[in-house]
């Protein structure tokens, strides 16, 4: 699995080194597991939050999943990516979230508590277009026989 999300992450984002593709996605794995996430989402959601540059600052947030927490290594920042995504997943999950019309939790990921009406699509969004190119990419590396698994 991580082999075919690293290669998934060099073919889609093409500024990134091998290494560094090989790398990432060892993290990201390890960090979805921990948080009992999709690691695709994971990877999708700092794709969108970073571009997987991860001395990014935007308005406050920092790194690859623009957490507020100041992060300073890799894996710490896609940790605090990943529990935010498992606390808002379990939210949702929870039926705490009452907006209508029902929409993704990963758009609170952004908006926090109220997601505004105007943003309640799911269908459509960068993220879940990445996520899907993602799963394609990781579809296409593991039917060549290329990787066994973990």
């Amino acid at each position: 699995m991580i082999a075919a999300l690293a290669a998934a992450l060099l073919s889609v984002f093409g500024h990134l080194h091998p290494l560094q593709a090989e790398y990432y996605a060892e993290v990201i794995a390890e960090e979805a597991y921990w948080a009992n996430i999709d690691p695709v989402t994971l990877a999708a959601r700092i794709w969108c939050e970073s571009g997987y540059r991860p001395r990014t600052l935007h308005a406050g947030t920092y790194g690859l999943a623009q957490c507020r927490e100041r992060a300073v290594t890799v894996r710490t920042q896609a940790a605090c990516g990943a529990r935010a995504l498992a606390f808002w997943r379990d939210y949702h999950l929870s039926g705490k979230c009452r907006q209508e019309p029902a929409h993704g939790y990963t758009l609170h990921f952004t908006w926090g508590w109220t997601v505004p009406r105007a943003r309640r699509v799911h269908e459509g969004l960068k993220m879940h277009r990445v996520e899907r190119l993602l799963e394609r990419k990781m579809l296409a590396h593991q039917s060549r026989g290329a990787d066994p698994g973990l």
